[in-house]
């Protein structure tokens, strides 16, 4: 996430992002990589907790907003995002510029809108453990 705020504050312009190959490739991977460690996220809270197994990735972010963890305006920028990745990861060609650049320069406040749900929503909201009882060997 820092490399894209780093590069959202050089920017002004579409043109500019469009003007440098080497900002499009940074860009470009940094946004999958975020992308995938919030799936990545959801998955684990998926698995660990019986929750239903969504049949893609789109759906692995509305199996967490039916479970309470994610608000609907979350998961609107999140199943989109999911569809983001698999084009930055199957179809460089069909990568549009304009969309990564909308993101870089509206969206990265909703990754961490992301990270603040699951915390408030789901780990903070977990029980805690027992302290008292001894872990099984």
């Amino acid at each position: 996430m820092k490399r894209l705020e780093q590069i959202s504050r050089k920017l002004a312009s579409l043109q500019d992002y469009q003007a440098s190959l080497d900002i499009k490739d940074i860009a470009e991977r940094n946004l999958q990589v975020a992308i995938e460690a919030c799936l990545d996220i959801a998955k684990i809270i998926i698995s660990t907790n019986d929750l239903s197994e969504p049949k893609d990735n789109k759906g692995v972010f509305t199996v967490l907003a039916e479970a309470g963890i994610l608000s609907k305006k979350t998961l609107n920028f999140l199943v989109p995002m999911a569809g983001t990745r698999n084009v930055l990861v199957h179809g460089y060609d069909k990568v549009e510029d304009s969309i990564v650049f909308s993101v870089i320069k509206q969206h990265l406040d909703d990754f961490a809108a992301y990270l603040r749900e699951v915390k408030n929503n789901f780990l903070d909201a977990a029980k805690p453990i027992d302290s008292g009882s001894t872990p099984e060997k």
